[in-house]
């Protein structure tokens, strides 16, 4: 307790014992809320919530309720102490013109909303690719077609899968997507089979891990998962087959989420630390994704290596598709820029310094990556829903012309590849420079 403020001081280690339902703390700018009694009345839901439990949540809180002052007088009500000092942050959010000029855009156009039209649009393409998604997959494991059209509806349905990971998994990471009570069974029930390896739970721990700080393997699942294959950090220490990681990359794709989901959890804190059940869930899930491919058909017909076959097509085409549509936006030559001392500690100018858009205007990666092409303003507005992104991007950009900041936005998928390719080979030569690392440190305290 502080004994001339009367306010009680944590450490960020104190508060991170907090991490789940049953005692939930987090912080936000520096201050640190017990939300336990809170959870269940969140009309946001519960999990995006837990998904930070005993963590900072600074930069959600903001960018969804900055500008509200009923959420944030109700906040204060919460309020059981602040971080001592040694564990502050340094975080600007709404000091940030940009910010500012950004949320307040939001709110005017209404974009945390969803238009009739525009729902039912969606709503469409997902009842449709699900049922395509189904039909494919029923067919080609349970009806006796030749095994090279077998192969050939697998392909197709990972591609569906590739596109609902976007439009479904990756919206429910982020707000209270399904709302209906029936339609979340239902997802929970289908999830392993549309994503096996990228169980439910990770995900929503993983990926909202990653939106606090992209690139950091404290923070950042691709980063820590990938360590022993590829170095896509200053930060992590150079081996021999990073060396060569430039031309190893492609055959680690198709195994993406197994990397980071698997390896990833076991070989870094992030399970363990969090005091959660994630790792059982993962276990859970993967049993329901075996079932459905490999032990249900061997049943009915007989073992054979066919099903095993079919499945690392769907597995492989679909981890390819959702790492190059996904992820390799953040791993760009760009983020090695050294950033200015001040603009390096604003949130904004931070996530358009590592993150990069391409093909926006291209309705086909759109669709197909479930709007993961649109990175940039996904993440400095997560809660936007992804039915409204594309209506972001020209107030993004014009704000990034006004301020002054960064917006890498690739005309097709080739030229980011190409500039992925080459930020594989400058980590693959070893250090670069410094400013990456230095970069580290600005945004997100430790």
């Amino acid at each position: 307790m502080d004994s001339i403020t009367n306010i009680k001081r944590y450490s960020r280690s104190e508060v991170l014992l907090h991490n789940k339902k049953e005692s939930c703390w987090i912080i936000i700018e520096n201050e640190v809320y017990d939300l336990t009694d809170f959870i269940k009345k969140h009309p946001g839901g519960s999990n995006i919530i837990l998904s930070r439990a005993g963590e900072d949540a600074t930069s959600y809180f903001k960018m969804k309720h900055g500008l509200s002052d009923a959420v944030n007088k109700m906040l204060k009500a919460y309020k059981i102490g602040e971080l001592r000092e040694e564990d502050q942050g340094d975080l600007k959010f709404l000091d940030e013109s940009f910010t500012k000029d950004l949320l307040h855009a939001i709110k005017e156009d209404k974009l945390y909303q969803v238009e009739a039209a525009t729902k039912w649009k969606f709503l469409t393409f997902r009842i449709m690719a699900i049922l395509c998604f189904f039909t494919f997959s029923l067919l080609a494991l349970y009806a006796n077609i030749p095994l090279f059209l077998a192969v050939l509806l697998v392909v197709l349905q990972a591609l569906i899968g590739t596109s609902l990971f976007g439009f479904i998994a990756h919206e429910s990471t982020h707000r209270n997507f399904p709302k209906n009570i029936f339609l979340k069974y239902l997802l929970e029930l289908i999830w392993p089979v549309l994503w096996p390896f990228i169980s439910k739970e990770p995900l929503n721990y993983e990926h909202n891990s990653h939106h606090v700080k992209i690139g950091d393997e404290d923070y950042d699942f691709e980063v820590s998962g990938f360590a022993a294959f590829i170095r896509y950090s200053s930060s992590i220490e150079k081996t021999f087959w990073h060396r060569y990681q430039h031309r190893l990359a492609l055959f680690f794709y198709p195994f993406y989420a197994n990397i980071i989901t698997t390896i990833g959890g076991i070989s870094s804190s992030f399970w363990s630390k969090h005091n959660r059940t994630v790792a059982l869930y993962h276990i859970a899930s993967l049993v329901v994704t075996f079932t459905y491919y490999i032990i249900i058909p061997s049943l009915l017909f007989g073992f054979s290596f066919k099903w095993l076959g079919l499945y690392l097509v769907y597995q492989c085409v679909l981890f390819t598709g959702v790492y190059l549509g996904a992820a390799i936006n953040h791993f760009i030559p760009q983020a090695f820029e050294k950033m200015d001392e001040v603009k390096g500690k604003l949130y904004g100018f931070y996530i358009c310094s590592n993150t990069s858009n391409f093909g926006v205007n291209n309705p086909f990666w759109f669709w197909y990556t479930g709007g993961f092409n649109i990175q940039i303003e996904h993440h400095l507005a997560p809660f936007v829903p992804v039915e409204n992104l594309r209506k972001l991007v020209p107030i993004v950009k014009d704000l990034c012309q006004k301020y002054d900041y960064p917006y890498v936005d690739f005309q097709n998928f080739g030229a980011l590849w190409t500039a992925h390719y080459t930020f594989l080979e400058e980590l693959s030569k070893g250090e670069r420079n410094l400013s990456e690392l230095q970069n580290k440190s600005q945004y997100q305290a430790k």
